[in-house]
């Protein structure tokens, strides 16, 4: 049976001790922006639709490019520290993307050696996929499952999944993963299972196909989807912990996404608006960006006034819904500021 822990390093340092960072400790890096799901919480849900939130958004619809990408790899491995994280995901879902494959195999013979990770749906996993995943270098494969039959995928994804295909390549993986360096990790959301009852079918029908599991709690990812018809709250974090609501943002002091397009962001959040980028990595190098004039003042920006007075971080609930105790900073915003203002 697997174990039962949330996705997260529960072993971290504290934030505070380690700032300023001269190189990210964890990346996103978005391998495509087309996905074969409409997930009821993701701008995807309206993809087609005349006037939807994804249309509003105007976002470009594709696979980031190779070129783009070997320019990335070049750029992760001349920060100074190694990034100690990778991980392939966005507003897409990664295995849409044919050549996921060949660019974490990219990265590892580049000589990335820290985490690679890869968020996905699952839905297209194969034998042949899994193999090609493995022997490239990954190090973990996080599922998320969106029910337990057809119908619930029906209903919460707007696609009909065979639930016992999908159950067929996980295992697969599990089987295929042992005496490697990959994991498997499954969780579904809570608001997805009904009752007691059904969360003990899902541990039941996925405990002995991973390596982790866990139920995340509901939380809102993308502003643009409002708190999903009331079913989302913002006391409780993705791991069900209650937390109160706080001033400073830690997540953007150490973390750094860049999409297809370039643009780069201090957060894990899909579906950013433009105006939080930091800098576009077709024009700069991570290291410009990392190091630049706009990251430096949404950090002191997030310390002095909080992260609510950045206007594209106003409604934002990530950096409450996705961060541990490690990474409070509220009671030591001037000392922080004195580091990065010496």
């Amino acid at each position: 049976m697997a174990e039962v822990k949330p996705s997260y390093d529960t072993k971290r340092q504290r934030l505070s001790e380690v700032i300023p960072l001269d190189s990210p400790l964890s990346m996103y890096v978005e391998p495509t922006r087309t996905c074969n799901f409409k997930c009821f919480y993701c701008m995807h849900s309206t993809r087609g639709e005349e006037g939807g939130i994804l249309e509003q958004a105007g976002f470009r619809l594709a696979h980031m490019e190779m070129p783009f990408y070997e320019k990335l790899v070049k750029e992760i491995m001349a920060f100074p520290t190694q990034v100690k994280r990778v991980c392939f995901s966005g507003l897409g879902e990664p295995l849409m993307n044919p050549r996921l494959p060949e660019m974490i195999q990219m990265l590892r013979a580049a000589g990335f050696t820290g985490r690679i990770d890869v968020i996905s749906n699952g839905a297209l996993l194969t034998h042949t996929l899994t193999d090609a995943l493995i022997s490239a270098g990954l190090d973990r494969l996080q599922i998320s499952i969106q029910g337990l039959n057809t119908e619930e995928y029906l209903k919460n994804c707007g696609v009909a999944l065979d639930v016992s295909r999908l159950l067929d390549e996980l295992n697969y993986f599990h089987e295929k993963s042992r005496g490697t360096q990959a994991t498997l990790f499954v969780k579904i959301i809570d608001v997805m299972l009904e009752d007691e009852a059904a969360k003990d079918r899902f541990f039941a029908m996925f405990g002995d196909c991973c390596d982790t599991i866990f139920v995340e709690h509901l939380v809102v990812m993308e502003q643009q989807m409002g708190d999903h018809g009331g079913r989302a709250d913002h006391t409780r974090n993705l791991n069900g912990e209650y937390v109160a609501k706080r001033i400073v943002c830690g997540v953007m002091f150490y973390f750094l996404q860049v999409n297809i397009d370039g643009e780069t962001f201090p957060c894990s959040t899909p579906g950013l608006p433009v105006a939080l980028s930091m800098g576009n990595a077709r024009e700069q190098t991570l290291q410009e960006i990392w190091n630049g004039e706009r990251r430096h003042w949404l950090m002191c920006k997030n310390l002095k006034d909080g992260y609510a007075t950045i206007p594209a971080c106003s409604q934002c609930s990530s950096c409450i819904a996705i961060a541990d105790d490690t990474e409070y900073l509220d009671d030591c915003r001037e000392e922080m500021l004195k580091r990065l203002n010496p």
